[in-house]
């Protein structure tokens, strides 16, 4: 072997030049034919492109002087309706729109720039430029078509600066009409020159391109050719040499304190192992098993599926190296192992080495070690660092809130949890009673998530999302038993856990720090407004869209429990109107509105009571959408659907359970949100009042009584 490694030492430098010259020789050949006709191909494609972005700019430009003309007849013939109406208001600015975009389009084409075209996209562009075929012509009948426009342009802009007037008079718009019908057929015709003009430029340089990738083709086809004849004779040459190459591996030594052992390429394990192997795995005689049937039984079978799938991998020579560890599907894994009659679980890691015999994966070297202490006191850390990131995250919270809100947080979720643990408590063996508990419990859940979302206390909102997800596999259960509300008092108990926590750390810090008595009515306000302007900013973020939330009105009723329910209210009605009814920053571009929507709430005193108003700009309710749903959830036949009226939709909407979204997400989708409005609405003597118009808005208007 050493006289092997030295000879391939001494293949380095000027005798590796030597052997392999006529390949580099062939090679350099090809690459500068190759490089050659590359860059003339990317000269021509990098032409073609510029020719084909300005036949778009130019066809775009026809396009938009067509629209002008067709817009100012529009507004021509209706003439004498108000300038405001939003038909009128739609031609102006579509005329607007086309008038900018011929402007910038002969600008660009005579002295480059940037161009915007009709669906937004932007692109820069360069002059038309006169290098081949007939450009040049292309070039003054473009000037000339600028001429042409120059006056109408004039005229329509001239009209477009009164066209909101209502005193405005005809004269501007019938000159803009009767301009263009004066020079609409010429400026055509011109454009359509350059057009056809370009479309010869770019068939001229298309039958350049096609001769460059001829030869590009018919040069690697000889190459190719070349190479493989050259190839193959080096290959046979080789071939009596590759033998003295190749190395024996090493035997696993039982000395060793891990398991090692070879596996080839049918996950056999090798007839030498290390004795440590046979500890670790708590089986006996395991040279020459499959590595499948030892592990059966240890693992999953999933888990077994993805070990063979991996090893065929470590055999496959395009699998990386550095992607080995990544991809390893029995790091640091949980296996069973039984050692007499004991069974215990450990944590096993196993390592996967390529073993090469020559250029060829003859087998794998596989390292198992017992990584179960360390595994384990990673959990334990983890869980106490857990555990402290939530502390720091309640006391944060704490810290920046004002001291009423999270008085009022912690009174709320007391209660809550005594309503939850109240009604686990309470006793029913019918399957309605069993159902409505998961209702009550849901209503619950999902106010508690509200309230912890707005503080931005990751932890309640965690734990309750994951209490809700409990509860919606419940719903799924038939039929259910008192045994299946075991694991909710287990969520209950980490749920007290958390508020006493909570209550704690606000009872340790200062009362002068977190004393809210103190501050004045601007600071109430403004901690109000800021606490419903935070939660709608991380609801927006959340869901990938804009949103400017407004508040006015009072803070507050001097009446707790009505205070508690408005906020309540609020929250849920928040969530829906970001959620729900505002858009996508591209739904509402598409819907021609602003890309931000705005969402209003203001709670005002009317003497015998409190309004509370929630109004947002989106979509507005989708009655179709209630109606597929409430088919699909079985509430209605499709015949019965089809007959329902908006107020039934409305009213459905309000009912337990029902969602448009099907799918639920931290924000909505659980269809609880709603009915608690509902409940808490009706509960107080309070009115809902709705009012919406599909594509612009939604208004809730709430009246609560004073008494």
């Amino acid at each position: 072997m050493a006289s092997n490694d030295a000879n391939v030492g001494k293949l380095s430098g000027a005798g590796i030049f030597t052997r392999y010259r006529s390949m580099i020789v062939l090679i350099i050949v090809f690459l500068t034919i190759m490089a050659s006709v590359m860059i003339g191909t990317l000269i021509v494609s990098m032409q073609l492109r510029r020719i084909s972005q300005e036949h778009a700019i130019v066809q775009s430009v026809n396009a938009s002087v067509q629209g002008v003309f067709q817009n100012l007849l529009n507004l021509r013939l209706n003439y004498g309706e108000d300038p405001n109406s939003p038909y009128s208001k739609h031609l102006i600015n579509e005329l607007a729109a086309d008038h900018a975009r011929v402007q910038n389009g002969f600008k660009v084409l005579l002295e480059g720039g940037e161009f915007t075209f009709n669906d937004g996209e932007k692109v820069l562009s360069v002059p038309l430029s006169a290098d081949i075929g007939d450009a040049h012509n292309n070039i003054e009948r473009m000037r000339k078509s600028a001429e042409l426009w120059r006056p109408w342009g004039e005229d329509t802009e001239a009209y477009m600066k009164v066209a909101l007037s209502p005193t405005a008079t005809s004269v501007a718009l019938d000159m803009a009409v009767l301009r263009g019908r004066g020079v609409i057929g010429q400026l055509t015709e011109n454009i359509e020159e350059v057009v056809r003009g370009l479309r010869d430029t770019e068939a001229v340089y298309t039958s350049i391109l096609g001769w460059l990738q001829t030869i590009g083709v018919i040069g690697s086809l000889l190459f190719f050719i070349l190479f493989v004849f050259y190839a193959l004779r080096k290959l046979y040459q080789s071939d009596a040499a590759a033998e003295f190459a190749r190395r024996e591996t090493s035997e696993i030594m039982n000395t060793v304190s891990t398991g090692l052992f070879l596996l080839d390429h049918d996950l056999n394990i090798g007839s030498q192992y290390s004795k440590e192997l046979e500890n670790l795995l708590g089986q006996k005689d395991i040279g020459n098993k499959n590595l499948i049937d030892v592990l059966g039984g240890m693992i999953s079978d999933e888990e077994l599926n993805n070990t063979h799938g991996f090893i065929g991998q470590l055999y496959n020579p395009r699998t990386k190296e550095r992607l080995i560890g990544s991809l390893n599907p029995l790091s640091r894994q949980p296996v069973t192992v039984t050692s007499g009659d004991k069974t215990s679980v450990r944590y096993l890691d196993f390592k996967f080495n390529r073993v090469y015999h020559g250029n060829e994966i003859s087998r794998v070297l596989v390292n198992v070690s017992d990584v179960t202490d360390a595994v384990n006191l990673e959990k334990r850390i983890e869980q106490e660092r857990e555990q402290n990131d939530v502390q720091l995250e309640m006391l944060s919270t704490i810290l920046r809130t004002d001291r009423r809100m999270i008085d009022d947080f912690v009174r709320n979720i007391k209660r809550r949890n005594t309503n939850i643990n109240n009604t686990l408590k309470s006793p029913g063996e019918r399957q309605s009673d069993l159902r409505n508990k998961i209702e009550v419990i849901f209503r619950e859940v999902h106010s508690l998530k509200g309230e912890a979302s707005t503080l931005k206390l990751h932890g309640f909102t965690v734990m309750a999302e994951s209490v809700e997800n409990e509860l919606h596999k419940l719903s799924q259960v038939s039929p259910l038993s008192g045994e299946n509300f075991l694991s909710l008092a287990v969520h209950l108990d980490e749920l007290m856990k958390l508020t006493q926590t909570i209550e704690d750390l606000v009872n340790r810090l200062s009362s002068k720090k977190m004393n809210s008595s103190a501050q004045s009515s601007a600071q109430v306000s403004s901690a109000v407004a800021g606490y419903y302007s935070q939660f709608v900013a991380e609801l927006a973020e959340r869901n990938n869209k804009k949103v400017d939330f407004t508040y006015s009105g009072i803070e507050e009723t001097q009446n707790e429990a009505l205070d508690v329910a408005i906020r309540e209210v609020a929250v849920q009605l928040l969530r829906n109107a970001v959620v729900h009814g505002i858009e996508t920053p591209e739904q509402r571009d598409a819907r021609h509105k602003l890309t931000t929507g705005h969402v209003r709430m203001a709670l005002t005193d009317i003497g015998s009571g409190y309004n509370l108003v929630l109004e947002d700009d989106g979509a507005g309710i989708d009655y179709e959408a209630i109606r597929d749903k409430a088919v699909r959830l079985g509430r209605v036949s499709k015949e019965k659907a089809a007959s329902l009226t908006s107020k039934d939709l409305i009213g459905m909407i309000f009912s337990s359970g029902f969602s448009t979204l099907d799918k639920s997400t931290e924000d909505a989708g659980r269809g609880v949100g709603l009915d608690i409005i509902k409940d808490r609405v009706v509960s107080l003597g309070g009115k809902i009042g709705l009012v919406t118009h599909a594509g612009a808005f939604t208004r809730f208007i709430f009246t609560f009584p004073k008494k």
